[in-house]
């Protein structure tokens, strides 16, 4: 028996190596050009890979003219990768890495649809529509005191939206200790190169095989691959 995944993937940009997520380190993988073979032109058409073989090594058929001509490549083809666990979604660029919450001291919050706050920060687009932001110890404004709101755009290092209405909110008053207390959260789903995961499954780190800049050399081309992983338990 053995585990078998099929799909497809495009190449993004031509002359470079693009990782493709499997879950595991096939045994057996091929791939198929089939921008390629469908309009016949020429270039690699096919790319096999064993486990056995040397990391970015391949085994290709290449059209140039007349019949494909099947060669080995020792460079630029297939090579295994994993990733370190928890590392592809990092929120609130610019802090420490195990940060989940933070403090920011405020100096002025708008009266608007999106509420606009005045605060030193870090964030960056990654946070926008991510990032929870809870209010604290405003005076003047005192509804917003213990409401929380999603970051919606980052406008400056030193300000950001929420998705509070603060239109009819009494007018902020900087004096106090005004804070806003950052907690850092996670998209449903998060895209590295052409695949897009569920982030949770992303974060758990990244297995399968990086796609070397001789078979990724067209852009736009479509590849659709099978991999395969030999099972310990054999069928009857």
């Amino acid at each position: 028996m053995a585990i078998v995944r099929k799909g497809t993937l495009t190449v993004g940009t031509g002359g470079t190596a693009q990782n493709l997520n499997l879950g595991f380190i096939p045994s057996y993988f091929r791939m198929e050009n089939k921008t390629k073979i469908v309009a016949n032109s020429n270039g690699v058409q096919i790319a096999e890979w064993y486990d056995d073989n040397a990391n970015a090594s391949a085994y290709i058929w290449t059209t140039t003219t007349g019949a494909p001509v099947i060669s080995y490549i020792s460079s630029n083809g297939f090579t295994p990768y994993s990733t370190p666990i928890g590392t592809e979604y990092v929120p609130l660029t610019g802090l420490p890495a195990a940060a989940t919450n933070v403090s920011l001291a405020i100096t002025g919050i708008s009266k608007a649809a999106n509420a606009s706050i005045t605060a030193t920060h870090a964030f960056t687009a990654a946070d926008v529509g991510v990032t929870t932001v809870g209010f604290h110890g405003v005076v003047g404004m005192t509804q917003i005191n213990t409401l929380t709101g999603v970051i919606q755009s980052v406008t400056s290092t030193t300000s950001f939206t929420v998705n509070i209405n603060t239109t009819n909110f009494t007018t902020f008053v900087a004096s106090g200790n005004p804070i806003a207390t950052v907690i850092t959260g996670v998209p449903a789903t998060t895209t590295t190169g052409f695949q897009t995961y569920n982030t949770p499954l992303l974060n758990v780190g990244f297995t399968g095989l990086t796609l070397g800049t001789s078979l990724m050399v067209t852009t736009a081309d479509v590849w659709q691959y099978i991999a395969l992983l030999d099972s310990p338990v054999t069928s009857q």
